[in-house]
């Protein structure tokens, strides 16, 4: 127990202790309800065979933690994070991907790493990119990307030729926000932005369906990173490493204009919020200090610039997620070493010298 100070007053609780960071059930909740938003904007949006491919994924999620459960009596369940596995993988699968193979696949990959690499926070490896990258090997031609001419890379706007040959859906309004933000935002910076990128932010179009609703991620991105459920470290290096790759180092390699690569496209089309908030720092798959947290952002920034490039690729991401797995370990491995060194270097001594006093 502990006192605590309100106005004065001392008063007395059973619960004295305060987390700094949400509980994993309560982050789990949060994470849930976000992304049920976007199985509500595929609702909204009429994409149904997105929802089957979804709550395929979901199901199969849910029914490996139940026969997990079965072969191992003393496994302790957690349907929270299975259904947030579930929904991150189906959110992934493209939408037109047989719905039971995704079911078949998907269960077959959550059970077979939970006895390989461990269950939840155990496992280093991520269970949903481990799933998509074997749905993609075992038929890619399901994971379309969007088609971008080597002139238009060229050009300062790429992701404006997405928009002008129709492969994003303008929408209505798009005009209207638009031409509010360049007369009363960008207009001070001197910059105005194209119609058609507003539409490109809402709903990008993509037939997977977690590269869809970029607005939506990004909000998901802030909110968890507000709330502690993400340290910000990782994310916002590695999307400011990346981006700047893109931004400067990208043009030298296809013939463009010099340091104007163009981040919106790589920031849009391949599902890199998305992967920057639900996968990147995913429980037990990333660094524990701030060195190695660091070291871990650039690495997989320069990854994905390596992998993904300018962007539009449908599964580059799930590599750069499966590459970072593996590095990961050993990231972990040296901050384990330096860890024990300070340890015998600093408390070691204290403790020897605590136990001479007691002798004496």
């Amino acid at each position: 127990m502990q006192f605590k100070t309100f106005s004065s007053k001392n008063s007395m609780t059973l619960t004295p202790y305060t987390f700094l960071t949400p509980s994993v059930a309560t982050s789990s909740k949060i994470m849930i309800a976000m992304l049920l938003l976007q199985v509500i904007l595929l609702a909204a949006t009429k994409s149904f065979s997105a929802l089957v491919t979804t709550f395929s994924a979901l199901a199969a999620s849910v029914a490996c933690e139940t026969a997990f459960k079965t072969g191992k009596n003393n496994f302790r369940t957690n349907y929270p994070v299975a259904v947030i596995q579930g929904l991150i993988t189906g959110l992934l699968i493209p939408q037109n991907y047989p719905f039971l193979i995704v079911f078949i696949i998907t269960f077959f990959c959550f059970l077979s790493g939970k006895y390989v690499f461990g269950s939840f926070a155990s496992s280093w490896v991520n269970p949903a990119a481990l799933t998509v990258a074997v749905l993609f090997f075992l038929d890619p031609s399901y994971f379309p990307s969007f088609t971008i001419s080597a002139h238009s890379l060229q050009a300062r706007n790429a992701a404006l030729s997405l928009i002008q040959d129709g492969s994003v859906k303008i929408f209505t309004f798009d005009y209207k926000i638009t031409d509010f933000l360049n007369k009363n935002i960008f207009s001070f910076f001197k910059i105005s932005i194209p119609n058609g990128y507003i539409s490109m932010i809402l709903d990008s179009g993509s037939l997977i369906p977690a590269f869809r609703f970029n607005f939506l991620s990004l909000i998901s991105l802030i909110l968890f990173i507000s709330y502690s459920i993400l340290d910000f470290i990782i994310p916002s290096i590695f999307l400011l490493a990346y981006l700047l790759l893109v931004r400067l180092l990208l043009p030298n390699f296809i013939n463009g204009t010099p340091l104007q690569g163009d981040m919106l496209l790589a920031l849009l089309t391949s599902g890199t919020i998305f992967y920057s908030t639900y996968l990147l720092q995913w429980y037990g798959t990333t660094p524990l200090t701030k060195a190695g947290k660091i070291f871990y952002a650039l690495t997989a920034a320069v990854f994905a610039f390596i992998i993904i490039g300018f962007g539009t690729s449908s599964a580059g991401f799930i590599f750069v997620i499966l590459i970072m797995n593996l590095i990961s370990p050993m990231i972990q491995y040296f901050e384990n070493r330096k860890a024990l060194s300070s340890i015998k270097k600093y408390l070691l001594p204290k403790v020897n010298a605590v136990r001479e006093n007691e002798n004496v």
